[in-house]
């Protein structure tokens, strides 16, 4: 079974509305049967005055007729009054399926023109709208004209005042109701009926019928305009909500697009890198213990650039944008070590000291080891680039309240600033140091770290410390020790 789109809303015509008759046929059978009544009322009273008296008495005879005349006066008065009222309330009922589901603007207008012509307030209509600051308008909809008229419809500008009601014959003559003015008896009455938008018009409801009828209660015209307005107003909204909708769509695909791309292209000079790092290895008896440790870190570096650009292209192709944690027990000893040797040509290039201090009621917690792995490659990555040269990192960790481990990453950097301890976890934020060269990044880093240390239950966050410096903690619940 097909699923209707928002898109088959806004390009299907508007389903047709079930027929009512006009509210004026009962009116008119009541009309009817008052005057036929009152006619016979009279007739029965000069009777029995003849029956009576053998002689109609000419006086009360007239008296009898004018009285009649002035009830009769009445009474279509009031059934006129109650017609009008009765059109007000047939018309308010039937435009209430104006707003009964989301709509084009072209649909809501073929809708509007149905709920007119089927209620009996009009044989022919059409909406016309006009473009920002155009006075000639575009016709975007019509019933009772031939098949197609508004599509091949000739914009044009209605004469005299748009932001007044005209009902009258005074448009008979006009291009756009000439299609239908013979149908209509060859001189139609035409009503135009302003649309507005707050306080800027927007076009014109234009309807024709033989006879004036409704279409000459400027009040009923007055109150239809402004829902209708109303109704175009919200279908235009739909449409830009659903063509804002289209286009994210359009741009999360071209994401998509992009990063598997990207990650593509990436892979090919890592998987090169890689087969590079594997021969070297091979060579081992020729290499000293410092050229091997570097291999071994190169090696290991690549496998995890392989592991982000899954992680990246995971990211990508899914809609949502978590990752996801698998905790379970992890040994931060060998954790640590593992990072210090992917970062150790890093810190000797800077000729940087780094040290790690493993507690032994500290060293094992509840984690995902990649993710980990993941978040501190990453504050010990911008503890290298921000520290000077020579300068020291350390790694420490310590048992932490509420059975959990903490784990703190010191640097003996220009430090940050208190007020933007906070700051620094926005994507995208640097924090300006306009005393210190540019350091390169993108400001992603440690709003990706606070990320995936919050997924496994931890917090991560900075510190001022008393010899200068920074300091980034993360803590994250203790579980039982492994070995490692």
């Amino acid at each position: 079974m097909s699923k209707t789109t928002r898109e088959d809303l806004i390009a299907a015509p508007a389903p047709p509305l079930p027929k009512s008759r006009p509210p004026s046929s009962g009116v008119l059978r009541l009309t009817i049967g008052t005057v036929l009544a009152t006619h016979v009322v009279i007739i029965a009273n000069i009777a029995v005055h003849w029956a009576v008296l053998g002689k109609v008495d000419p006086q009360i005879a007239s008296y009898q007729l004018l009285s009649g005349a002035l009830v009769l006066i009445a009474v279509l008065v009031h059934l006129r009054q109650l017609r009008r009222e009765r059109w007000r309330h047939a018309l308010s009922a039937l435009i209430s399926d104006l707003s009964a589901s989301p709509i084009g603007i072209e649909a809501t207008a073929e809708r509007a023109l149905q709920v007119l012509t089927s209620g009996g307030f009009a044989q022919a209509g059409l909406i016309a709208l006009a473009d920002d600051g155009a006075e000639e308008m575009r016709p975007i909809a019509s019933l009772g004209y031939p098949d197609h008229w508004a599509e091949d419809a000739t914009p044009r500008a209605l004469p005299g005042d748009h932001d007044k009601i005209d009902s009258s014959h005074g448009l008979a003559g006009h291009p756009w109701v000439e299609p239908v003015a013979e149908s209509l008896g060859g001189w139609p009455w035409v009503a135009r009926v302003p649309l507005v938008s707050g306080t800027v018009s927007i076009g014109q409801l234009l309807l024709t019928a033989r006879r004036a009828g409704p279409l000459d209660d400027h009040l009923l015209l007055e109150r239809f305009g402004a829902q209708l307005s109303t109704a175009l107003d919200h279908a235009a909204m739909y449409e830009a909500s659903y063509r804002r909708e289209q286009e994210l769509e359009d741009l999360d695909r071209r994401r998509r697009e992009f990063i598997g791309s990207l990650a593509h292209d990436v892979r090919m000079p890592l998987a090169s890198i890689q087969a590079s790092s594997e021969l070297l290895q091979l060579q081992k008896a020729v290499m000293g213990e410092t050229a091997e440790q570097l291999v071994s870190s190169l090696k290991h570096g690549v496998q995890r650039l392989n592991l982000l650009v899954s992680d990246l292209l995971d990211l990508g192709q899914s809609e949502g944008t978590e990752f996801t944690v698998q905790p379970k027990p992890t040994g931060l000893r060998a954790l640590l070590d593992e990072v210090e040797t992917l970062l150790r040509p890093a810190y000797l290039l800077r000729e940087q000291r780094l040290s790690i201090d493993v507690s032994n009621d500290a060293a094992t917690v509840l984690a995902d080891p990649g993710r980990l792995e993941q978040v501190m490659l990453n504050l010990l990555s911008n503890a290298n680039r921000y520290t000077p040269e020579s300068g020291s990192v350390s790694v420490r960790t310590s048992a932490a309240p509420g059975n959990r481990v903490r784990i703190e990453v010191n640097d003996s950097g220009p430090g940050i600033p208190a007020d933007q301890h906070d700051r620094i976890f926005t994507p995208y934020f640097r924090v300006d140091r306009n005393d210190q060269p540019p350091v390169p990044g993108s400001g992603l880093g440690l709003a990706v770290a606070r990320q995936l240390v919050e997924l496994q239950a931890g917090r991560l966050w900075a510190q001022e410390t008393e010899e200068g410096g920074s300091r980034f903690c993360v803590e994250l619940p203790a579980a039982a020790r492994v070995v490692g």
